[in-house]
């Protein structure tokens, strides 16, 4: 069985205070939320949680709140559509500066193929790339963790 958390639990286990995040999905600044229905709490799955998890990180890193939204989400799809891939690349090009295209990372050209090679018809500007093996084991470790203590605080 695929373990889920509640918002709280997935809050706590991202390390990213439940009313901001909150805030945050409110404000369109991450759009990938899972969807729920009022009174109900969001559950988050093993993917979900990597944009959670990311979403915070590229925060942390300075980066403004809508960007690390789009970022984040579009990692975590990849993962989602590729999870036998170690590692997701976000590729940025010239013209969409608040976009770009997460693919697994063997697929985007080396560097020194950059002023010959095209992404998506367009040069590439500059990509970052996420571990998200490791990122699938810290996500697994902190929700065992969370599941592990019994109380109410959700």
């Amino acid at each position: 069985m695929i373990p889920k958390l509640t918002t709280a639990a997935a809050c706590r286990v991202a390390r990213i205070d439940r009313d901001r995040f909150n805030e945050h999905v409110a404000a369109g600044r991450f759009r990938c939320a899972p969807c729920t229905v009022p009174g109900r709490s969001r559950l988050f799955d093993p993917d979900d949680m990597i944009a959670l998890w990311l979403f915070r990180d590229l925060m942390d890193d300075g980066y403004e709140a809508a960007k690390a939204g789009s970022i984040a989400c579009e990692v975590a799809n990849a993962a989602r559509r590729h999870p036998e891939a170690g590692a997701i690349t976000f590729v940025e090009d010239y013209f969409e500066p608040r976009g770009g295209n997460a693919v697994p990372a063997d697929q985007v050209p080396a560097s020194s193929e950059w002023d010959h090679a095209f992404f998506g018809g367009t040069n590439i500007r500059k990509t970052t790339t996420f571990n998200i093996t490791h990122l699938r084991r810290l996500i697994a470790h902190y929700t065992d963790e969370e599941r592990s203590v019994v109380g109410e605080r959700d």
